[in-house]
């Protein structure tokens, strides 16, 4: 043998022992990762026909409790599988009894990464967890087997309209003049239209979010759209049963939302069907913040929404499921002298509105329900009550007086009687524009529990 096929032997060998080597080392770790997935795999029932494992739903609401109104208090969830079934759980509630504009709404992310009241919407992670929550929900939504309630097409655009005006009457009317297909009659199942504020965002979903848009057993029931679609000539009219509205990301499409439900609701109408809205996550709080804020700020620009899409159409959604947070300091004249204190409001129907405190544990714990919505500077009062603060801040001992609403006549807002002590830390106002718009808004559906 030469010396080179001597050490080309001598090669082999050596690279078949270093693959035996980490052959064995292989098989002597353990991935606990793949062990805890086939251990999942191995206990589900349910299978799909291709013999793959099947999701199962999310974990079911915890059960309410009955307080001592006989009310029913939902706990704090606990994940986010169970905020977006439970919304779904208060929506479906809500669907059942007669409504067709409900709105949803909770942060996106955990409350250490992202303040939903001051965040900005277009921020890419923001948008993609809520592209996820409106796809789990839309696939509940067409998975819960319940029919919708049969109602008269033309009574029920009138109750949800609430007498309200139509944003672009002649526009609704040669609408209406074209000739739209009828949805075929027979069980064809419930269908789900996501709509996104334009056809780049709508796509970008498409591609990103593909398989989460397959993974059901009848992909065509959940479809997509966008907000100007119904502008158009080729839109071929409303032939879903419920339109989820998502990812709103300024004031300024507000007005394109509401001609979207408008013109669909009219077609629809002239069809003898009823439509279902849910506005899914749009955080209504902030976008009416920034009504006010461009409205006194900035020119006025063509298409910039005016409170007047808040009175004349919002307050005519009802809410099925809340949360929102308030982190807060508190400056007192002893030792520490500032005091954080985080809380939220809470609100998942049939339950009524609540606030809950958050102990130096991280858990929340109710310390207030109501049946009517509270305003913003209503939940700070019950949360410094709920800490020990009313007197350094300077609350009346009555605490019914915290709230916007008065007894003997609720469209008295706020606390009548300030103290000086009062009045100094949270001065002459006690709610935000369209919580005290009492004789603006059309209706007050959107304060209901």
């Amino acid at each position: 043998m030469s010396v080179a096929a001597a050490g080309v032997a001598v090669l082999c060998a050596q690279r078949r022992r270093v693959a035996r080597a980490a052959e064995e080392t292989k098989k002597k770790t353990r991935s606990i990762a793949k062990e805890t997935l086939a251990r999942l795999r191995s206990r589900s029932p349910r299978t799909s026909p291709k013999g793959q494992a099947r999701k199962k739903m999310p974990p079911a609401p915890d059960p309410y409790e009955l307080d001592e109104e006989g009310r029913k208090i939902f706990p704090w969830p606990k994940s986010f599988a169970e905020i977006v079934q439970t919304a779904l759980y208060s929506t479906m509630n809500l669907i059942m009894e007669g409504e067709t504009r409900i709105e949803v709404c909770f942060p996106p992310l955990p409350l250490a990464d992202l303040d939903w009241n001051i965040c900005d919407l277009t921020e890419t992670r923001i948008v993609d967890a809520n592209i996820q929550h409106a796809i789990a929900f839309a696939k509940l939504m067409v998975k819960d087997k319940r029919a919708f309630p049969q109602l008269d097409a033309e009574e029920a655009l009138k109750k949800a309209q609430e007498g309200a005006p139509v944003q672009e009457p002649d526009k609704i009317k040669g609408l209406l003049e074209r000739r739209f297909k009828k949805k075929p009659e027979g069980d064809l199942g419930r269908t789900v239209r996501i709509l996104f504020p334009n056809k780049p965002d709508m796509l970008r979903a498409r591609d990103i979010h593909y398989n989460k848009w397959r993974k059901m057993d009848r992909p065509e029931l959940l479809r997509r759209g966008y907000y100007n679609e119904v502008n158009e000539d080729a839109w071929p009219g409303p032939f879903e049963d419920v339109f989820v509205y998502i990812i709103c990301q300024e004031a300024a499409e507000l007005p394109k939302i509401r001609n979207y439900i408008e013109k669909a609701d009219a077609v629809a109408a002239r069809q003898g069907r009823v439509l279902r809205h849910v506005l899914f996550n749009l955080n209504l709080n902030k976008l009416r913040s920034d009504i006010e804020f461009q409205r006194r700020l900035l020119p006025w620009q063509p298409g910039q929404a005016t409170p007047k899409v808040h009175f004349d159409f919002f307050t005519t959604f009802r809410n099925a499921y809340l949360i929102r947070f308030g982190k807060y300091t508190q400056t007192v004249l002893r030792d520490p002298f500032n005091i954080n204190y985080v809380g939220a409001m809470y609100h998942a129907y049939p339950s009524p509105w609540q606030v809950f405190m958050q102990d130096p544990d991280g858990q929340y714990l109710p310390v207030w329900a109501t049946d009517l919505r509270p305003s913003v500077q209503c939940m700070k009062r019950k949360l410094q009550r709920a800490n020990s603060l009313w007197r350094d801040v300077g609350l009346p001992e009555d605490d019914s007086k915290d709230d916007v609403y008065k007894v003997a006549d609720i469209k008295d807002a706020g606390t009548i009687n300030k103290t000086v002590l009062q009045f100094i830390k949270e001065g002459a106002g006690n709610a935000l524009w369209w919580e005290e718009g009492f004789d603006e808004e059309v209706s007050r559906k959107w304060r209901l529990a």
